[in-house]
């Protein structure tokens, strides 16, 4: 019996001397695989750090003081052009813009004393669900330059109601591009045709959403006044001194 027992207990350690051999095999290649977690961990905090780094130096478009009681003649721009900056930081209220006037003006979204309006990067014409009694609308010229732009005969769009949205004018919805990488938002440059609260006529192109200390939501624009087709065919000249 002793001799057996012995036996069993020369067993059990060969055993376990066995088990601790393939546990530490199993537990060997942990250390490298950890190493190389590790370094690609570290690889991405550094892409994230660069890439935040370059993101914060990237400069912003040039930025202007909100326009007070006109606008100023836009350098490069028609002879008969206007550029003005719209405070359009409130993100609740509207701000809103009378082309005659060449000026914001404190009204109401259902009167007819406003021609576009503006909040943050939204915009609305006097029109459709936004003013059904206004004769507003946009249409997208794409990129013709504003010196050269037409005024077309028709297909202007009135304001709607989109379901994700809200209230919007699907011509002037993306007037803007917006960088992921740099969240910096700039115009593309297109020119609109926008018809007025009236039924009067203006081409405009939008030029920064920057103020001039730094922060966005401050809507720079430059619009003429161009040859108008009448209602009833006729030209009429349009000035901003009318």
């Amino acid at each position: 019996i002793p001799q057996s027992m012995g036996g069993d207990r020369e067993s059990r350690g060969r055993i376990g001397v066995a088990m601790t051999a393939v546990a530490g095999t199993r537990r060997f290649p942990i250390r490298p695989v950890a190493v190389g977690l590790a370094a690609v961990v570290a690889a991405m905090g550094l892409l994230v750090v660069g890439w935040l780094a370059w993101a914060a130096l990237q400069p912003k478009p040039a930025g202007f003081a909100p326009g007070a009681g006109g606008g100023v003649t836009s350098p490069g721009q028609p002879s008969n052009g206007v550029q003005y900056t719209v405070d359009a930081r409130n993100r609740r209220d509207w701000a809103y813009f009378n082309f005659r006037q060449g000026s914001t003006v404190s009204t109401s979204q259902d009167s007819l004393d406003w021609d576009l309006a503006f909040r943050r990067t939204d915009l609305l014409t006097n029109s459709g669900d936004a003013n059904p009694r206004g004769q507003g609308g946009a249409l997208d010229l794409q990129k013709v330059p504003l010196a050269e732009a037409i005024v077309p005969d028709g297909g202007y769009l009135p304001d709607r109601t989109h379901e994700d949205r809200g209230l919007e004018n699907p011509a002037l919805h993306k007037w803007y591009s917006y960088n992921w990488t740099t969240h910096i938002i700039t115009s593309k440059e297109h020119t609109y045709a926008l018809r007025t609260a009236t039924g009067e006529v203006v081409l405009l192109t939008f030029i920064s959403y920057y103020c001039d200390d730094g922060s966005s939501g401050c809507v720079t624009f430059s619009y003429t006044w161009p040859t108008d087709r009448s209602p009833s065919g006729g030209v009429a000249e349009r000035t901003p001194s009318q």
